[in-house]
């Protein structure tokens, strides 16, 4: 599934009220162009935080915001260079090289993005989300199998994740391993019931099946469950046929 990039938006107070306030209020504008949709006002009121916060210890994160915004615009040479803005001053954090690892992927650039999911993955260990998304990666990008053996060693290290087993599931069922996918898949909603995700990856097994009425059921409790439908279209105009 889509993975979602956060935006660590922050308030900088500085040592004279008038130009404190005055950050705030472009902080301010900022996020209200951000979550308008109006992105290149976004860009333009950040890069102006920017300019005047040249020795805040927050720059690491406003220009990572920066390069979100950027891939947002489709602006994806600039976004890469903000990101390394970001990851020279702030190296340790994990979230700056995860976000250049996304872009490099959908950039088409597998070999770095792997280089800095694996820094990501040596900096922070205990997250799994950061691996699970690095096998969903190799997954899209065809190696498979390698997403397999990271599914195992990732359910190994957590077992009582649920995402990870929808995620190893999907991928069974890429394979045409369905007995696989189904027993991950029910793994997925023993350990939680409600998750819309594995709710339609369930759906999607049935439907290989051959199980098409289940199937649309599951895809309706889905979407019951929150899921938005525009994300699962095409599998509930498969059932309206």
């Amino acid at each position: 599934m889509k993975l979602i990039i956060t935006l660590f938006f922050v308030l900088l107070f500085l040592s004279t009220d008038g130009f404190s306030q005055s950050i705030q209020e472009r902080q301010q504008k900022v996020n209200e162009c951000f979550k308008s949709g109006d992105f290149k006002c976004a860009e333009k009121e950040l890069k102006g935080i920017i300019r005047r916060q040249k020795k805040s210890p927050n720059l690491g994160r406003l220009y990572s915001d920066l390069g979100t915004i950027q891939r947002r615009l489709g602006k994806n040479r600039d976004a890469i260079k903000s990101y390394n803005k970001a990851i020279e001053l702030s190296p340790e954090r994990v979230v700056f090289l995860t976000n250049r690892a996304t872009l490099f992927m959908q950039m088409g650039d597998f070999e770095k993005g792997s280089e800095d999911f694996e820094k990501a993955i040596n900096l922070d260990p205990d997250n799994y989300a950061i691996g699970s998304d690095y096998a969903l990666f190799k997954k899209n990008n065809g190696y498979i199998e390698e997403a397999l053996n990271d599914y195992n060693q990732l359910i190994e290290k957590f077992p009582e994740i649920s995402r990870l087993y929808n995620n190893r599931a999907d991928t069974k069922l890429r394979l045409n391993d369905l007995e696989g996918a189904t027993n991950d898949i029910e793994k997925a909603l023993d350990l939680d019931p409600n998750n819309p995700i594995a709710t339609v990856t369930k759906g999607e097994i049935l439907l290989k099946q051959g199980n098409e009425t289940d199937a649309c059921t599951f895809f309706q409790k889905a979407i019951e469950l929150g899921l938005n439908p525009a994300r699962i279209q095409s599998l509930i105009d498969g059932c309206n046929d």
